[in-house]
């Protein structure tokens, strides 16, 4: 059964729809690569401003669905309890599973209407607009390259000229993301001479219009790209360092907030918990966090009675999806100087003791708890950085990246798991790209490993 919930964004003179997906499970046979051509989801004369605002919202769903909840389970950081939810914690995802992630949410409708957000935009030389565009692309497609691999880019979006556009490699699609990412950086920073910028009509739900803080993510999901590539050439690693110190400032993220008035506008967590509940709120990191008397968890997990619930602030009806902070951009800094060639364990250090602050006021709005975990240059290690991450970016997909690139925090596969005690490296492509398009990679396992994820 798929649910869709729909965006409604009121405007003096038109009723903008877009589509905005909170995926559970899929039932999808087909799909089209459609910008906004024969699409009645979308517009058939849109203006940037009308197009901005559904993009976010549906990264938010998308982001705090299904690929929240599969790469949870995956990282032991929620526990499958039933239905789907169960074969998931148990590494038994299908290609069905997984294919309204893709076939109603990443290409369809998000990746597709950034797509239109882009061009549209640069036809009316309203370049702000179109730089935010290539940042939101950038963010999806790293998604969608991070959970599958090889994707398609170059041949998507082109509608009925291309219903089976081909699969790029890993790599070339990371080195689009680093030309999206650049651009829009370049674009940013000067005046483009038009009257309609992002913001001013309320469509920009992330940072309100501020151009500087969309430049400054920007830069932080360039550092971030950087450090996925860096086990295959470690010159990334500085060039992920140099990113952190242009990108997010103490207190600053990229979060999609959510009203919470109506279905539409709920938390998608919040949604499924009322809707499915086959999800429980146990396990390894509640474990962990307990273990160490960590004050983010009475955040990450309520407990009335004999009953557990997901904890307030990411589970309430109006919780913010968060896409990337400032403290996982400290994590990022400290990787990568632990890591860097004539490694720096001071910077390290230094970085890891703020990313560990940050997400506590955060979280819990209080940071007397990080003197507990501080680390020296003589006490950190590389183990210190990724759990403390792992503790941070709760519920976020880039846990499982982390894990498949360091294999921390150590984990272990759930008894008589389908993997053989093995943890999953990637997603099946989904059953739509394997029936509908003859370019898809055929499936092997869970095992297959990405481009970046070298042994």
């Amino acid at each position: 059964m798929k649910r869709i919930f729909i965006n409604r964004i009121k405007r003096n003179q038109i009723l903008v729809l877009l589509l905005a997906v909170l995926v559970v499970s899929s039932c999808k046979k087909s799909y089209f690569y459609d910008g906004i051509n024969d699409d009645p989801s979308q517009l058939k004369d849109p203006v940037p401003s009308n197009l901005l605002a559904g993009v976010i919202q549906s990264t938010g769903y998308l982001v705090g669905g299904d690929a929240s909840r599969f790469t949870a389970n995956f990282m032991q950081q929620v526990t499958g309890s039933a239905n789907q939810s169960l074969l998931a914690n148990n590494y038994e995802v299908s290609a069905d599973d997984v294919d309204n992630m893709w076939t109603a949410g990443l290409y369809p409708s998000i990746m597709s209407n950034a797509n239109s957000l882009i061009k549209v935009a640069e036809t009316k030389n309203q370049k702000h607009y179109a730089a935010v565009g290539q940042i939101l692309m950038a963010y999806n497609l790293g998604l969608a390259t991070d959970l599958w691999g090889d994707v398609p880019y170059t041949e998507a979006f082109l509608g009925k000229a291309n219903l089976q556009p081909k699969y790029d490699s890993q790599a070339s699609i990371y080195a689009t993301l680093d030309n999206l990412l650049a651009t829009a950086i370049t674009t940013l920073s000067t005046d483009d001479g038009s009257p309609f910028q992002p913001g001013d009509k309320g469509d920009d739900m992330l940072f309100g219009g501020n151009l500087q803080r969309w430049s400054r993510f920007a830069h932080s999901l360039r550092a971030k790209f950087y450090l996925h590539q860096a086990k295959k050439d470690n010159t990334n690693y500085a060039k992920a360092i140099a990113e952190a110190a242009l990108g997010f400032q103490p207190g600053e993220m990229a979060a999609i907030n959510f009203s919470g008035t109506s279905v539409g506008t709920q938390n998608p967590w919040a949604q499924f918990n009322e809707q499915r509940g086959d999800i429980a709120f146990v396990g390894t990191i509640y474990d962990k966090l307990a273990a160490a008397a960590d004050p983010r968890l009475e955040a990450y997990q309520t407990v009335d009675g004999p009953d557990i619930f997901l904890g307030p602030l990411y589970g309430s009806s109006n919780s913010p999806v968060v896409l990337m902070s400032y403290d996982e951009l400290k994590f990022i800094e400290a990787e990568a100087h632990f890591q860097k060639p004539g490694q720096d364990r001071i910077a390290a250090a230094a970085a890891y003791n703020a990313g560990v602050v940050a997400n506590l006021t955060r979280t819990v709005n209080s940071a007397s708890y990080a003197p507990i975990v501080a680390k020296t240059a003589v006490t950190i290690t590389l183990n210190d950085i990724m759990t403390q991450k792992y503790f941070a970016l709760f519920l976020n997909p880039e846990v499982w990246t982390d894990w498949r690139r360091t294999g921390l925090p150590v984990l272990t596969a759930p008894a008589g798991s389908s993997l053989g005690g093995a943890l999953p490296r990637t997603l099946l492509y989904p059953s739509g790209e394997q029936r509908y398009n003859s370019n898809a990679p055929k499936n092997t396992s869970m095992l297959r490993r990405v481009g970046w994820d070298v042994q």
